[in-house]
């Protein structure tokens, strides 16, 4: 490992700590260090996007998103982001493709199954949520959100015991999601 790796990685690593406690400046502190040492760093945008789309910064979001996929045109995570961003912006189909895109060029991408699970359930497309959540469900068992989400589409469509099996499933792996279920959907 070279220097400038190590420290990217120290860089990196700091950066989604200071994240995840949202402490947001900090972080982007962080990752604009890896950008000194590595103008092309493609990660190093992704976190800036993804920082920039929890402040509701949405048009620095995407410019991030974007700045992302010219260095690296297969990187999953700026559309799983950039697919976040058009959601929340109301944009529906544009969603539904950067979602598609992230499964694309990376097949096993639970979040973004989940979330074109998500997408197909506002559209009233029940049976495409279904399959999107069972994907997910399928490459990772234990992700209760896809099991509480996919009890609720069950439910909507009138399979009432089958949709609570599933609720059930998600409440033994996460105890807590009812209370936060209801902002699930």
């Amino acid at each position: 490992m070279t220097v400038n790796s190590e420290l990217t990685e120290q860089y990196l690593s700091e950066g989604e700590l200071l994240q995840q406690s949202r402490k947001f400046d900090e972080a982007i502190a962080q990752y604009r260090k890896i950008l000194a040492l590595e103008p092309d760093a493609a990660i190093a945008h992704s976190k800036i996007a993804e920082v920039y789309y929890a402040q509701q910064k949405y048009v620095e979001a995407i410019g991030q998103c974007y700045q992302t996929l010219r260095q690296q045109p297969n990187f999953a995570s700026a559309y799983k982001t950039l697919g976040n961003i058009l959601q929340a912006q109301g944009k529906t189909d544009a969603a539904v493709r950067a979602y598609s895109k992230a499964i694309e060029f990376d097949p096993n991408f639970v979040e973004a199954y989940v979330n074109l699970g998500s997408m197909c359930y506002k559209q009233s497309l029940l049976d495409e949520a279904i399959t999107y959540y069972q994907k997910a469900i399928n490459i990772q068992p234990d992700l209760a959100t896809a099991y509480w989400n996919l009890g609720k589409v069950l439910e909507q469509q009138g399979r009432i015991n089958e949709g609570l099996i599933y609720q059930e499933k998600a409440l033994k792996l996460e105890p807590n999601l009812e209370k936060i279920g209801k902002n699930a959907q």
